[in-house]
């Protein structure tokens, strides 16, 4: 029995699931997206923070300068106030030691303070400790000169041991210097750097005082004290700038640096006019690690949000995609028991999305369509049979009754022959024998050319056309007008075949129903098609909306005209209406050939 080919499934077949791309396609970006956006937001926030503390740190630095300053400017206001003390110009030694003893606030401010005579030599100190070297020091004669008071640079007492000194001068009540107050701090010790302790910067941050040649005076680390430190980020820091905060890598770390002149000079004092003041930086330093270690805890918990950020996402999508690739893949399913020929089946309804609901819909819709439309096909294929059997039998009836019976008379008048004697009655019998073979040979070329038109491929087919009008002019009750437009075309043996036959059938079925008086037949050349124009002034009918419907209803000839159009490549357009008559317009593409359904016959 011959079955249609099968078709070949594999040939668009994608390499990955519906499911699959929708994960790949969605997640991916999401997921790329969510981790630029966690980065940015990381070095963003880095960013916020690292700016933040520099806008802190120099806020902080600017302020504790301003503190340390008048902290000193208080120290040395404190010792200027010993100076011009009386019994400190006039009195004996001993009573400058007990004025001293006694300055218990001057002796928290101070290491060492000591008065001596105008040649640098020691009258009284608070300590017994004379190793410092005060005789003929250039800064002491200049605090005298300029009657302020002067500091000295970096100083070493005889055991070695890093100090600075301030120094203001004596002068009696005639106006005479008798001497010098000059007041201690060592570097090593803490009453310099006091200030500069109490001075808090973060968790692990530390502050430091520095000169202008980068010498360290102060520093919590006194091993440091003394040194020279020009590879110090605040140092090079200070280098660039008079005040501010910068970040700065320093030993593989990220040091945020404070910096900021420490402003002696800018307080509209007197105390500090001499130029040896205000060349004192103070410099704050942390580590960025140690700033960001309070947030060193809470590390693992934004891991673990940015992964369930990246992967939500990822889990939402692969579980709804299942509401969408199921019924597709239950409509996949469905199309195959299609194509193989099971239309019974139909989808469920799902609860997929709106767009794929309706697309169950329509499938579901188009598998009822193919129920009916093969139930028709299947009636219509009936019809045709049953319509050729009929055609069988008039043609056997025909052959029979005519074709038969006449060749049955000339046989038996040709045994007659025999018995005629006179030669006159001979060739009169022989003359009606030949008439009647005629009339037997046209009913024989008439039968045939029903079936197929001899004069088809001799005359072509416009000629065709208009002989078969002709035809049914003669025969019938109506008119039949016949014309070509344009230009002839060479068509193919089976295009013009089946044109005839859609003619054929137009012309039949105005025979049959229409009643009509005129009928106009057109051939029209196209670029690319060809149509044929047939219509008539007729009773008409009422069109079904549904082609499928005339098989129900009996007008075979119609869905023939359809189906050869269809089979063709073309389309076909029936209009009518009751009383106005009927209009058939068929269009075939001329570069279209026939080819009917390919079957395959399997061995027997």
């Amino acid at each position: 029995m011959p079955t249609l080919e099968p078709m070949d499934s594999g040939k668009h077949r994608t390499t990955h699931s519906l499911r699959t791309q929708l994960i790949v396609s969605i997640v991916t970006p999401v997921t790329i997206m969510l981790i630029v956006l966690t980065i940015a937001a990381l070095v963003g926030a880095f960013r916020l923070t690292r700016t933040l503390i520099k806008e802190r740190d120099a806020q902080l630095v600017y302020l504790a300068a301003r503190q340390i300053a008048y902290y000193w400017y208080d120290s040395v206001t404190l010792l200027a106030s010993v100076a011009a003390n009386d019994a400190v110009r006039e009195g004996d030694p001993q009573a400058k030691v007990e004025i001293l003893q006694a300055n218990i606030t001057l002796s928290q401010r101070f290491d060492q303070v000591i008065i001596t005579d105008p040649k640098g030599n020691l009258v009284a100190s608070t300590a017994d400790d004379n190793s410092i070297p005060l005789r003929g020091e250039p800064w002491m004669e200049r605090s005298g000169r300029l009657r302020r008071p002067v500091l000295s640079g970096r100083l070493s007492d005889r055991q070695g041991r890093p100090l600075l000194c301030v120094s203001i001068p004596l002068f009696d009540n005639r106006g005479r210097m008798v001497g010098y107050v000059v007041g201690v701090w060592r570097l090593d010790g803490e009453r310099l750097g006091r200030p500069i302790a109490n001075i808090s910067i973060g968790t692990a941050g530390r502050a430091y005082l520095l000169d202008a040649d980068g010498t360290i005076l102060v520093h919590p680390d006194n091993s440091l004290v003394g040194t020279v430190a020009h590879d110090d980020p605040g140092y090079l820091a200070l280098t660039n700038n008079r005040g501010g905060a910068e970040t700065i890598a320093s030993g593989g770390n990220l040091q945020v640096v404070g910096y900021a002149k420490v402003p002696l000079r800018d307080l509209g004092s007197s105390v500090f006019a001499d130029e040896s003041w205000g060349n004192w930086y103070l410099v704050t330093s942390e580590s960025m690690a140690d700033i960001l270690n309070p947030l060193r805890p809470y590390t693992p918990y934004m891991i673990v949000l940015s992964v369930l950020v990246i992967l939500l996402p990822f889990l939402i999508i692969f579980t709804n995609s299942r509401r969408i690739a199921a019924p597709l893949q239950s409509l996949a399913g469905q199309a195959g028991r299609i194509a193989s020929g099971e239309f019974d089946g139909n989808v469920a309804t799902s609860r997929a999305p709106r767009e794929v609901r309706v697309l169950e819909d329509s499938f579901n819709t188009m598998t009822e369509q193919l129920r009916r439309y093969r139930a028709d096909i299947q009636n219509y294929v009936a019809s045709v049979l049953n319509g050729q059997e009929q055609e069988r039998k008039r043609i056997a009836r025909d052959l029979h009754d005519e074709t038969a019976q006449a060749l049955i008379v000339l046989g038996r008048r040709i045994e007659s022959l025999s018995e005629i004697d006179d030669r006159e009655e001979l060739e009169a019998e022989i003359e009606l024998l030949r008439d009647q073979v005629d009339e037997t040979l046209q009913e024989v070329r008439n039968f045939t050319s029903d079936l197929r038109p001899p004069l088809l491929a001799e005359l072509g087919l416009p000629r065709t056309l208009q002989l078969l009008g002709d035809k049914m002019e003669r025969g019938e009750p109506f008119s039949v007008d016949f014309e070509i437009v344009g230009e002839e075309a060479k068509l193919s043996d089976e295009l013009e075949l089946g044109l005839y036959r859609i003619a054929q059938e137009c012309l039949n079925n105005v025979r049959r129903h229409a009643h009509a008086e005129h009928v106009q037949v057109v051939l029209s050349y196209l670029s690319k098609a060809v149509q044929l124009l047939v219509v008539d002034d007729g009773v008409g009918f009422e069109p079904s909306a549904n082609v499928n419907e005339l098989i129900k209803s009996g007008r075979l000839g119609l869905m023939g005209i359809y189906e050869r159009a269809r089979l063709f490549g073309g389309s076909a357009q029936i209009e009518s209406r009751p009383g106005k008559g009927t209009r058939v317009l068929v269009e075939l593409p001329i570069a279209q050939s026939y080819r009917p359904l390919n079957v395959v016959e399997h061995p027997r």
